[in-house]
C-alpha cells in the first residue's frame, strides 16, 4: 500500500466533508426493518490521460477518508482496469494519481453513482461516466 499523502488526502475529504455538514452515522432500515445489505459492485476505469495512472481511490461520498489504494497494477494511457466496490451506498467519490503523486485529472473526485454507471472515464481535464456498448 502506498501511503504518500494520505494524510493530507483524508484530511481534505474531511474538510470536504464538514463544508456539507456533519454526518451522524445511523444504519440502514429498508422499509420492512430489515438492514441494508453491502452490494457488490463492479466498474471499469478507462484512462483517456496521457498519464500512467498508478492509484485509484474510491470512497463513500460522506465519508472523511479515502482507504486504500484499489488497483493492482499501473493502468497505462488506453488502458482500462476493473474494480470492485462493496458497500450499501451508490454515492462515491473517485481519486486518481500518478506516479508523481499527482490527482488526475487535478480535483478530479467528486460524487459518480456507481449504481446506474459501471463505466468511468479519465481525462486530463475530467472524470465522467462514459457509455460502454
Amino acid at each position: 500500500m502506498n501511503i504518500s499523502g494520505g494524510f493530507a488526502m483524508n484530511y481534505r475529504k474531511l474538510l470536504l466533508n464538514l463544508g456539507v455538514g456533519t454526518l451522524i452515522s445511523v444504519p440502514v432500515v429498508l422499509a420492512n426493518g430489515e438492514m441494508a445489505k453491502a452490494q457488490r459492485r463492479v466498474l471499469t476505469i478507462h484512462n483517456h490521460t496521457e498519464a500512467n495512472i498508478t492509484e485509484l481511490y474510491v470512497s463513500p461520498e460522506w465519508s472523511r477518508y479515502w482507504g486504500d489504494n484499489i488497483l493492482d497494477r499501473t493502468l497505462k494511457p488506453g488502458d482500462s482496469a476493473t474494480v470492485v466496490i462493496t458497500g450499501n451506498t451508490c454515492e462515491y467519490d473517485i481519486l486518481a494519481r500518478d506516479a508523481n503523486y499527482e490527482e488526475v485529472p487535478p480535483g478530479g473526485f467528486g460524487d459518480f453513482n456507481i449504481c446506474d454507471n459501471d463505466h468511468f472515464g479519465l481525462t486530463d481535464h475530467t472524470m465522467r461516466v462514459v457509455q460502454w456498448p
